[in-house]
């Protein structure tokens, strides 16, 4: 790895540092923490008095035994010193991330008959009647189940069901804030697929929809296809959230690199869960093959029978324009492999197959990496459109539409849009609920002003 490049913080802290009052000091502070692979973030003045000040500097790490070298080094100048060493994320994560509240006060006598027995009896036998007012007098078509095994949890593999939660809480809180979707986070245990497909299809009608989390391949290929043959309106956000946002950074890049997508070679590295679903919605996009290489021979017929065309890695690297891959093998793509002119995202985290900055000192037109693709620019688009006009499936010209928004809302000169922009997030749920109208798979219209731009 280039000198140059920045480690990648796995390990956050919040030092609180005093310094003494002299020119030169916090400089030397940041220099050593440079020095030891740290990552500084956002520094905040606590106290300022005439001898001496107090920071709170927020750090990664890019591991844990890094932590006790620097502050010995930072103790060790005489004229700073580390007064508490906070782990402001597992702080927050104290009590989990998510509540439930009630949206009527419940005080009075009064309010508990009208919220539950004996006023509810009646909206009960309405619903019987017509179970389609479920979704106006219930919170379902505002709601979705986020489902994970904890099989394949972010880059750290199989934790289990218990491990997952913080991830689907995480998922949960950003819905919740972004596009005021309530979630349910479902956390299931080792059963076959068969019988998880079966439970989540028997708690899906309280649903407006199901988004499956972190289940390793090939299973999530196989819970996927058993909820979408029950008529379960489901996505996997590994799939095809991750592929709306790599469909819309090759979009992005080619623009920015100059490369004629319709007429370029486009090669897949490593086709797994999101690289099967990227293969797939490049095929959709361009109407053509790309190339792929996996080393499973599962992998690479499940990508022929979607009609890609197999390869290899030294095949890809040495013919595609643009090469996207997600392999999870750190450095797989070494600098002599890029060839100049070529366009590389390489998107594995938390370390990619190669660095942005060595590839582009190799050659390389325009390269990224997992950072700069985050599949939230596109989930919660997904889930507020798909809720908006009552998917019952989610086909390919919805994510399509995804992405086709999210480059739409690209500032000028970048490759996607800023993740915490809610105008994004909007401007994707018109889209995905627009296209879910148009390819017939919507039960509900939305009001002629909910596809206005600014609402």
């Amino acid at each position: 790895m280039p000198d140059s490049v920045e480690p990648r913080p796995m390990v956050l802290r919040t030092f609180r540092v005093r310094t003494s009052n002299h020119v030169g000091v916090l400089a030397r502070v940041l220099g050593i923490l440079a020095e030891h692979g740290a990552s500084i973030g956002d520094l905040r003045t606590v106290f300022m008095g005439p001898l001496s000040r107090v920071r709170d500097i927020e750090i990664g790490f890019a591991d844990a035994d890094s932590i006790e070298p620097a502050i010995r080094a930072i103790e060790a100048t005489g004229e700073a010193h580390v007064l508490e060493v906070r782990d402001e994320v597992l702080d927050l994560h104290v009590g989990g991330k998510l509540v439930i509240r009630a949206r009527h006060p419940i005080a009075t006598e009064a309010d508990l008959r009208r919220v539950y027995t004996p006023g509810v009896g009646e909206v009960a036998r309405r619903i019987a009647a017509e179970p389609e007012l479920a979704d106006h007098y219930t919170m379902r078509a505002s709601t979705v189940a986020i489902v994970s095994d904890g099989t394949a949890i972010l880059g750290l593999g199989n934790l289990g069901p218990l491990a997952a939660l913080p991830i689907l809480e995480g998922k949960a809180a950003i819905l919740a804030e972004l596009v005021d979707v309530s979630c349910v986070p479902l956390a299931a245990g080792a059963v076959p697929t068969g019988d998880l497909v079966q439970a989540i299809a028997t708690l899906a009608h309280g649903f407006g929809l199901v988004l499956l989390e972190d289940i390793a391949a090939p299973r999530c290929f196989e819970v996927e296809a058993g909820l979408r043959a029950a008529g379960i309106p489901v996505f996997h956000d590994d799939q095809h959230g991750t592929a709306a946002v790599v469909l819309a950074a090759v979009i992005g890049a080619a623009g920015l690199a100059g490369l004629d997508l319709a007429r370029c070679r486009v090669g897949c590295v490593g086709l797994g869960a999101a690289g099967t679903a990227i293969a797939r919605a490049l095929m959709d996009y361009l109407g053509r093959p790309v190339f792929g290489a996996d080393l499973d021979p599962a992998a690479i017929e499940r990508f022929r029978a979607s009609g890609g065309e197999p390869s290899d890695l030294a095949a890809i690297m040495a013919t595609c324009d643009l090469v996207v891959a997600t392999t999870g093998r750190p450095g797989l793509i070494e600098p002599a492999m890029v060839r100049r002119g070529q366009v590389i995202l390489a998107l594995s985290n938390p370390v990619p197959e190669i660095e942005r900055d060595a590839a582009m000192a190799a050659g390389a037109a325009l390269a990224t990496d997992g950072r700069a693709t985050n599949n939230m620019l596109a989930f919660p688009g997904l889930c507020r459109g798909g809720l908006d006009a009552g998917v019952r499936e989610f086909v390919p010209a919805i994510f399509r539409a995804a992405a086709e928004a999210i480059v739409q809302s690209a500032p000028r000169g970048q490759l996607l849009p800023p993740p915490l922009d809610r105008t994004v997030h909007r401007r994707v749920a018109r889209a995905v609920a627009g296209a879910a109208i148009a390819a017939g798979v919507a039960t509900r219209e939305v009001p002629p002003d909910y596809m206005l731009e600014g609402r």
